[in-house]
């Protein structure tokens, strides 16, 4: 009797110290993903931006501009260059950031606000939602997903880029 009290207990314990290591493991993963979002944002070419992505063609953005998604790094670089060039000096605050991390694959939701300006000198002041899908690789976590979007008013079919 003794000795099956013993090992349950040890049954016990090993699965604790197991969900506690999980977890660590968890919040080790969403610590590192947000940091990758922030490094993200503050990103100020498209070079330094695609240090950040996966280099297949499983990488795939649905950005606001057209059209509907850049898929492959060329396109992707193409897109975010294409992006600094219509911005000066952006600059980006996280709204809301949630992370949910599990294993190699992690999911990022936010709202961003950004101001910058465009070529002519014209203040930008807008705020968007981001859905960024994180996997983890050898060189650490890679984007290889990013959805961002603005809500539309479905009666004017306006998009609202101040997002409220």
């Amino acid at each position: 009797m003794r000795k099956s009290g013993t090992s349950v207990f040890i049954a016990v314990a090993a699965l604790m110290a197991c969900s506690i290591a999980v977890r660590a493991h968890a919040a080790d993963a969403k610590t590192e993903i947000e940091e990758m979002e922030h490094k993200f944002a503050a990103a100020t070419s498209a070079d330094e931006i695609m240090k950040y992505v996966d280099n297949s063609d499983e990488l795939v953005v649905f950005d606001l501009m057209t059209p509907r998604e850049f898929d492959g790094p060329k396109a992707v670089r193409e897109d975010f260059q294409n992006a600094f060039n219509s911005f000066k000096n952006p600059k980006i605050e996280f709204v809301k950031l949630q992370v949910i991390a599990n294993g190699n694959l992690g999911v990022a939701e936010s709202v961003q606000h950004m101001t910058a300006t465009d070529p002519s000198g014209k203040p930008i002041d807008t705020t968007f939602r981001v859905t960024d899908v994180w996997r983890k690789e050898k060189g650490g976590w890679k984007l290889i997903h990013a959805h961002i979007s603005y809500p539309i008013d479905m009666a004017t079919g306006k998009a609202d880029m101040q997002s409220k």
